[in-house]
């Protein structure tokens, strides 16, 4: 039977794991925490979930960023209603992790749009909104764009479109799966002038 990790009957410690996962995740695209799934609300109340790139985690505010074509139906969702949630799976260590806040869009994006490669920023260079419906099958790129990417003076025109989300957890749902019987947990994140507080209690997986 394999063994069971150290936090498996540990609050602090499988706090400490979240964390570290979520670190990686930015960091390596390996990682299968590189990846997430953002989930919104639409306008007639029906869920609308997307895979999106975890691109930042701030570990002491537990700010989790991630970005987006400001033109993209979530925007206009997630004006409409701030809660979402993400979720994260990782499946060599079993782990699943919910993650529930309120998204908020950012004004100031140059910082983030400055660390992107011009293939990168190619995405942001569409003259159609996602979403768009089309009489065949396109990429949205322009024909010069399409195995190339920008130069840095080209790319600059996707920064109009282009726009970071931040989401400010207020839940952490863990789950681990063992043949020795599953562990699940919710950590509750309180905020008080800059101050965050993060309760962990047990439930039944």
């Amino acid at each position: 039977m394999k063994e069971l990790p150290e936090f498996y009957n540990d609050i602090d410690k499988t706090l400490l794991e979240i964390k570290s996962m979520l670190s990686r995740g930015v960091k390596d695209r390996k990682s299968n925490f590189h990846y997430t799934t953002l989930c919104t609300v639409d306008k007639d109340s029906r869920p609308q979930a997307r895979t999106v790139i975890l691109r930042r985690f701030d570990i002491k505010k537990f700010h989790l960023s991630i970005h987006s074509d400001l033109r993209s139906n979530k925007i206009n969702e997630i004006k409409k209603n701030k809660k979402v949630s993400l979720v994260f799976y990782d499946d060599r260590k079993k782990i699943q992790l919910r993650i529930r806040g309120n998204a908020k869009i950012e004004v100031s994006k140059k910082d983030s749009w400055d660390k992107l490669s011009n293939w990168s920023r190619r995405c942001y260079l569409s003259d159609e909104n996602p979403g768009t419906n089309m009489q065949k099958p396109t990429s949205g790129f322009s024909e010069k764009y399409q195995f190339n990417a920008p130069s840095t003076e080209e790319s600059e025109k996707g920064l109009q479109n282009f726009t970071v989300i931040d989401v400010i957890a207020e839940e952490v749902e863990w789950l681990f799966l063992a043949s020795q019987g599953h562990r699940r947990m919710l950590f509750d994140i309180k905020r008080d002038l800059g101050n965050i507080k993060i309760a962990g209690k047990w439930l039944v997986p």
